[in-house]
């Protein structure tokens, strides 16, 4: 027993021994040094940043105390302190943010970090106040300060609850503080983000707008917040901005990253122009069967809605162009596709009455009517249909010799009927139109009253054909 306990023993030894080859000494050695450099390095930047923050705070008493004098405070000497105020909390925050950061802040002792995280968002909150006060006097401010900020203040916020101690009498009323400020952080980059876009800067608007939208992932600790949840201003309202900037750039990359939110912005004419920039983009740029593709999407979303239609007729007048072949298998699918839009109908019927196949056609523009009853172009096609059908019918019986003159009655009747049935059509279709365009019913009422025994209205029809 005492011989296997000893061979395990001096296995171990071994292993031990082996493990402690110049190599591994040399590479510990260097981890160490590496490990006690990058610990510096994060603490020198935590203390320059303390440093400056230290040197804000003495400058903005001394600002207070001069301001005291009135009359007498030297402005001159105000106005250089603001100056260094600016700059030593810009330079502090850069410090800070990057000592605090997810690379460096593991080298920073636990009780230390509070502080740091205090101080920074003591220099945020300076930089941030003086650059949107200047910003909503429209003077001029920086915005790359603004925009590190923003950014430092609720990564301040966060910091600070995570390691300040609620319980400890220096820290708990500057804690309650901060839960309080910083779901307030949140709409900042809302501003920022506006900001971006009226520079024309949509890589900076980018990075503010996908903060904003991230920032309950990014903080859960107060996702549930009431200001959070229920934000002033939605995301789709600076997506939307973002989309028409980009969109007179020509950048369709920039608007497909932001088409979806966009389209939520709740505005019809912002939702409309969301829906019809894209196509016509690539339409202006020669990209057919892209716009054909965008289009299609855009019918997608509201195929009743006017844009969905537009597009409808759009796509329509494009495979109009390229024959019956192409015309009869878009509409096909159209209709299969939308059996309930009034425009997918009137286009199949169209397909069908550019073959002269009016009884076919009939079928669809009705169906358009009967989904829509006040749509003027569905009306007219269907009137014009059943008063081409009459005027063949009419046509084909004309000279004839009937047998009978019961049989010849039987014909004119049937051409009563399909006139009678093009009447109320032609009628509506005024009604709608207020007698606008007379040249499209009049005639044609004019012989369909002729032909029923309305010799009143046929008359009066005179008026209106030149």
């Amino acid at each position: 027993m005492k011989k296997v306990i000893l061979s395990i023993a001096l296995a171990l030894l071994t292993c031990n021994v082996m493990a402690q080859t110049p190599e591994d000494k040399a590479a510990a050695k260097a981890a160490k040094a590496a490990l006690k450099e990058a610990t510096k390095h994060a603490n020198n930047l935590m203390t320059k940043g303390n440093a400056c923050a230290a040197e804000v705070n003495t400058l903005y008493q001394a600002n207070q105390m001069e301001q005291q004098k009135a009359d007498k405070a030297n402005q001159a000497l105000i106005a250089e302190n603001e100056a260094k105020i600016q700059q030593k909390s810009i330079e502090g925050i850069d410090y800070l943010y990057e000592a605090l950061s997810e690379k460096n802040l593991q080298y920073i002792k636990e009780n230390k970090r509070y502080d740091a995280f205090k101080s920074l968002d003591q220099l945020a909150t300076m930089v941030l106040n003086n650059e949107l006060v200047k910003a909503s006097k429209k003077e001029n401010y920086n915005r790359e300060a603004l925009t590190k900020a923003v950014f430092a203040l609720s990564d301040a916020c966060h910091g600070e609850l995570a390691y300040g101690n609620p319980k400890d009498e220096l820290q708990k009323a500057n804690i309650e503080i901060v839960k309080a400020k910083f779901p307030k952080t949140h709409v900042y980059y809302a501003y920022l983000c506006q900001f971006c876009i009226e520079a024309n800067d949509l890589v900076a608007a980018e990075k503010a707008l996908d903060a904003y939208s991230n920032f309950p992932v990014k903080y859960p600790e107060i996702a549930n917040n009431e200001l959070i949840k229920n934000p002033e201003y939605p995301a789709s309202q600076f997506a939307f901005n973002i989309f028409y900037t980009a969109f007179n750039e020509k950048n369709v990359a920039l608007m497909d990253k932001y088409y979806d939110l966009a389209l939520k912005f709740d505005n019809k004419d912002s939702r409309n122009f969301v829906l019809r920039a894209k196509p016509q983009m690539l339409k202006d740029q020669g990209k057919t069967e892209e716009w054909i593709a965008a289009t299609k999407e855009m019918i997608a979303v509201d195929p009743t809605s006017e844009i969905g239609e537009i597009g409808m007729q759009q796509l329509m007048a494009h495979y109009n162009t390229l024959g019956k072949e192409a015309v009869e298998t878009y509409t096909s699918e159209l209709v299969g596709t939308y059996p309930n839009s009034k425009v997918a109908n009137y286009c199949r019927g169209f397909a069908f009455y550019a073959n002269n196949d009016f009884e076919n056609a009939i079928k669809f523009f009705e169906k358009s009517v009967e989904i829509d009853p006040t749509y003027a172009d569905g009306i007219y096609n269907c009137a014009y249909c059943h008063y081409q059908n009459a005027l063949e019918k009419a046509r084909a019986i004309s000279g004839k010799k009937f047998k009978t003159k019961a049989a010849a009655t039987a014909a004119e009747d049937e051409v009563k009927a399909l006139f009678s049935k093009a009447a109320p059509y032609f009628e509506k279709y005024r009604e709608l139109t207020e007698d606008k365009d007379p040249s499209k019913w009049a005639s044609p009422l004019k012989v369909i009253y002729n032909n029923t025994g309305q010799k009143d209205k046929a008359a009066a029809m005179e008026v209106y054909i030149d």
